[in-house]
C-alpha cells in the first residue's frame, strides 16, 4: 500500500454505480485517493478540478460520452497529460479506433481483469512521472511479469521457453507517419489481442506481455512454441491486409508527404520478427 504522503489520485467516471463502487473499493484498498463521477460533464469538471494521476472513463454516459470527454481533456493544456483509460463494453474495431482517435492512453473492455487494470494504472502513473513509455497500454501484462514467470518455471524444472515478437521501429514509424497515431494504436491493440488469442489457443498455460508498442514477450512450453509462432505469423499477415490501403502491401513500401518539408518520403511495410530468447531480454 502507498504511504499517506505518496497517495496517487484516481478519478473513476461511470454511470453504473455498481462498477464505480467496486473500482473505488479496490483502488482505495491499494492506497489510492479515489474520486468518482457519474456522467460525462461531471467527469470533465472533476478532472480539471482535482487533476487526477489517472482517469478511468466509461464511454456510454449521460450528458457527454467518454470519447468527447477524452478529446476535450486532451486538447486542454491543463489536463492533456492526465493518462486516460477508456473502460467500456464497446469492443468493436471501430470503437477502439475512436477511443484512440480521441486521445485515450489505453482501452480496456468490460468484463475486465481487475489485476490487469491495477497494473495498467500503476504503469501509466510511472510513465507520467518518468516520461518513459513502459506500460502495456493495451491491457496485456507488462513484459517484466512474463520474464518473472519464465524464471519461476525454469526454477521449477519446467521446459519453458521465452520468445520475443517484435515489429521494426522504422516500419512502425512509417505506418504512423502515413496513417496517423490513432490508426497505429488501433493496429497495435488488435495485434496484441490476436497474439493473446493465438497463445491461449496453442498453449493453455502460456503467458504473453508487452514492453512497448512494437515488442511483445511470451513464455510457454517448448513443445508448443512452433504452433504458436506459426499461428502468430499467419495472423499477422492476415491483419496487414486489413490495415494498409490498397497497393501499399504489393509495393512493399509506403509513401507519404512530409508535413515539414512537403517532400514525398517512403518507408517499409510492417514485418514481424520472432526469436527465441534463453534469457530475459534487455
Amino acid at each position: 500500500m502507498r504511504g499517506e504522503g505518496m497517495r496517487k489520485r484516481i478519478l473513476i467516471a461511470d454511470d453504473n454505480r455498481a462498477i464505480t463502487e467496486v473500482l473505488q473499493l479496490n483502488f482505495s484498498l491499494l492506497g489510492y485517493d479515489v474520486q468518482v463521477a457519474s456522467d460525462g460533464e461531471e467527469a470533465e469538471k472533476k478532472c480539471r478540478g482535482v487533476k487526477p494521476d489517472v482517469l478511468i472513463l466509461d464511454v456510454m454516459m449521460p450528458k457527454k460520452n467518454g470519447y468527447k470527454v477524452c478529446r476535450n481533456l486532451k486538447l486542454d493544456p491543463e489536463t492533456s497529460r492526465v493518462p486516460i483509460i477508456l473502460l467500456t463494453a464497446k469492443n468493436l474495431k471501430e470503437d477502439v479506433y475512436w477511443g484512440y482517435d480521441s486521445g485515450a492512453d489505453a482501452y480496456m473492455t468490460k468484463p475486465y481483469d481487475p489485476r490487469q487494470l491495477e497494473i495498467l494504472v500503476d504503469q501509466l502513473i510511472k510513465e507520467t512521472e518518468t516520461g518513459l513509455k513502459t506500460t502495456a497500454w493495451t491491457g496485456l501484462p507488462v513484459a517484466e511479469r512474463v520474464e518473472a514467470e519464465h524464471r519461476q518455471r525454469l526454477e521449477a524444472g519446467a521446459p519453458s521457453v521465452l520468445t520475443e515478437l517484435s515489429l521494426a521501429p522504422e516500419a512502425m514509424g512509417a505506418f504512423t507517419a502515413k496513417y496517423g497515431q490513432a490508426r497505429a494504436k488501433d493496429f497495435v491493440h488488435r495485434f496484441a489481442w490476436i497474439l493473446y488469442e493465438k497463445l491461449h489457443g496453442t498453449a493453455a498455460a502460456g503467458v504473453i506481455g508487452q514492453s512497448s508498442d512494437d515488442r511483445f514477450l511470451a513464455t510457454l512450453h517448448a513443445d508448443e512454441l512452433l504452433a504458436f509462432q506459426t499461428g502468430a505469423s499467419e495472423a499477422f499477415q492476415d491483419l496487414l491486409a486489413t490495415i494498409y490501403d490498397a497497393g501499399d502491401l504489393e509495393r512493399g513500401r509506403i509513401a507519404w508527404k512530409d508535413p515539414d518539408t512537403g517532400q514525398t518520403v517512403d518507408g517499409p511495410v510492417l514485418s514481424l520478427v520472432i526469436r527465441e530468447a534463453s534469457e530475459p531480454l534487455d
